[in-house]
């Protein structure tokens, strides 16, 4: 398709939300509608602020800029890749992951609990030394674990070393390769007897 038709963001946008909803896309990795997910990969495309739309609106954009966004919008709807393997990130709350397609992009209901300290049932969040996260993925439930939780040693396992190579660049990102230990293994085959956080896949 010739991209000479489109000159703002406005127009991208529009033209983006229309494709996402003809396609018929699956939203639950981040954004919850055509709208939102088109805006969140259009400024994530630009190196725009994600929370900013507005004011760039009208804002006329480069022939280079359009093309770019443009495969963006393609790859989404066309070939139906997940807005978090376009962009190698995911969120959680206020903590962004590096993702990519050796993991699953992370959703998880019990990150929600991690930073109530999983309330009413732990009492004492400093008491807790030890936790385990099974089937770990980019290991971002660790990671959560480890903030939540500042005097536990999270052990993070997974049978994938692929999905362990992705795990290890969030670990060292938020610089919790001293609390946080990554380890290949089929569920607890590799491990001592520890209680896991989070459930197994059926």
């Amino acid at each position: 398709m010739t991209t000479n038709i489109f000159t703002t963001v406005r127009d991208l946008l529009r033209y983006a939300v229309t494709r996402f909803n003809t396609e018929q896309l699956f939203f639950g990795h981040g954004s919850s509608n055509a709208l939102d997910e088109a805006a969140y990969l259009i400024l994530h495309t630009l190196k725009l602020p994600l929370d900013q739309l507005d004011p760039f609106l009208d804002a006329r954009l480069l022939p280079e800029e359009i093309a770019a966004v443009m495969k963006v919008i393609e790859r989404r709807s066309k070939d139906r890749v997940p807005a978090a393997y376009l962009t190698n990130e995911a969120w959680l709350g206020a903590y962004r992951f590096y993702v990519d397609a050796r993991v699953i992009v992370p959703r998880s209901f019990i990150a929600e609990l991690i930073p109530q300290h999983f309330a009413p049932w732990i009492q004492d969040p400093d008491a807790i030394e030890n936790a385990l996260d099974l089937c770990t993925g980019s290991g971002c439930l660790p990671i959560l674990l480890a903030d939540a939780f500042p005097n536990a040693q999270v052990d993070a396992v997974d049978i994938s070393p692929e999905a362990l190579e992705v795990a290890h660049k969030n670990v060292a990102d938020y610089h919790l390769q001293d609390r946080i230990t990554l380890v290949e293994s089929d569920l607890y085959t590799q491990l001592s007897d520890l209680a896991p956080v989070s459930r197994t896949p059926l």
